[in-house]
């Protein structure tokens, strides 16, 4: 059986990540795809807006064959990390292809580019080292030197755009193994990645989405988001707990009160002295978006604040972040269709790396930060949100019609 990948969130699943996972089926002509999917807190450092079995249970419904969970330490990080730990993973699924959006470029352009690059990462260094001091985030400073040294080749695609941005990451992860996975560009339709002011066009972004979700309670006007996602992200968005930053303000502002600046030096990518800043702060901001506003500025920006504020919320340390990455880990395995049952037979033969179906002794010791995330992510939520571990079994949807509306 072929198999495709997709790294993704689905916060929330809507019809452009419909539309992605058939077309990327059909461009690999692969039997099963499976999705490598962010757990309870996401790329960009937030709480996600519904739960990860309840976005395994849409994405299942509507293209994915198999959903794995990727690690928080993979899960919530920069661009580059994210894409190693999203691509570790799907290479660990034995994917034979990986699929992923793009505003543009082909996948030949991508692959050259990675390749490029690869090859000319000393002059890339030195460019970026000349950088160091201006004042920018590290992301913009490397994109710079990214941008230098491909000038000469008059490259006509942009990777100033976020989904270029990390599909290129993608691909220059891929071609670091020995047996790289074909790679299939999906060009993205309609909205922007981030373009909150999207309903109207063919496609919604996920951030639109989210906004118009958590803001637009009126049951009329939240079956205007029909138009744009499945019947099951409807159904999840009128029935399940959504969940963002706000409740858990109270609990970070505690952390920051309570720590010392010695501890919060512990955790994970608190650095350059922000601690000072993080305490001060913290005491008179009324909420969460005030915070982070009163915190932001050209080195510090808004997801790299929100990552930190994750990091310190659920007490992840260096240490700790050390030792992720250089463990092997286990595949979370979160659901499968009657196609990945088949999947996952043939691959439980193929490989050594440990998949977990029921969450227990030995493999809770690999699975700790993922364990502590879950519990105080649900504290954020009312109704009270189920177990998200010891309780659950894979989501299996047997031969059941998926979702066409």
């Amino acid at each position: 059986m072929k198999a495709c990948g997709v790294i993704a969130e689905y916060n929330p699943f809507h019809n452009g990540h419909r539309y992605q996972l058939s077309e990327a089926r059909r461009m690999t002509n692969s039997d099963v795809m499976v999705v490598a999917m962010s757990g309870n807190f996401v790329q960009r450092g937030a709480p996600a807006l519904l739960d990860k079995w309840t976005r395994a249970e849409i994405a299942l419904r509507n293209g994915a064959d198999i959903v794995v969970e990727m690690p928080i330490l993979g899960s919530v990080q920069s661009a580059d990390l994210f894409a190693k730990a999203g691509i570790r993973l799907l290479q660990a699924m034995q994917c034979d292809a990986f699929a992923f959006g793009a505003e543009e470029g082909t996948a030949e352009d991508f692959v050259s580019h990675s390749r490029f690059l690869r090859e000319h990462e000393s002059e890339i260094d030195r460019i970026f080292q000349t950088y160091r001091n201006d004042g920018r985030t590290y992301a913009a400073q490397m994109e710079t030197a990214i941008a230098e040294v491909l000038r000469p080749q008059g490259s006509a695609i942009s990777f100033s755009t976020p989904n270029n941005q990390l599909g290129l990451a993608y691909v220059k992860e891929n071609e670091q193994f020995p047996e790289p996975m074909e790679t299939a560009i999906v060009l993205r339709r309609g909205a922007g990645h981030n373009d909150s002011d999207a309903f109207g066009q063919e496609f919604a972004s996920g951030t639109a989405i989210r906004e118009w979700s958590l803001h637009h309670g009126k049951e009329t006007e939240r079956k205007d988001i029909g138009r744009f996602v499945p019947r099951a992200t409807l159904e999840a968005l009128e029935r399940r707990p959504l969940l963002d930053w706000a409740p858990y303000w109270v609990m970070l502002q505690y952390q920051l009160m309570l720590l010392s600046h010695a501890e919060l030096r512990n955790i994970y990518q608190v650095e350059e002295g922000i601690e000072y800043r993080l305490k001060k702060e913290a005491e008179d901001a009324a909420d969460f978006m005030a915070f982070i506003r009163r915190m932001k500025n050209k080195r510090w920006t808004w997801a790299r604040l929100q990552r930190i504020c994750s990091y310190i919320l659920l007490g992840i340390t260096k240490a700790e972040a050390t030792t992720f990455q250089e463990k092997e880990g286990t595949i979370r395995l979160l659901g499968f269709t009657e196609a990945g049952r088949r999947y996952l037979n043939i691959l439980k033969k193929n490989t050594e790396t440990p998949i977990i179906t029921k969450l227990r002794e030995p493999y809770t010791a690999d699975l700790q930060l993922e364990i502590r995330s879950d519990r105080i992510y649900r504290l954020g939520a009312i109704p009270v949100l189920e177990e998200q571990n010891f309780t659950r079994s894979p989501i299996y949807i047997r031969n059941e019609p998926r979702d066409q509306d």
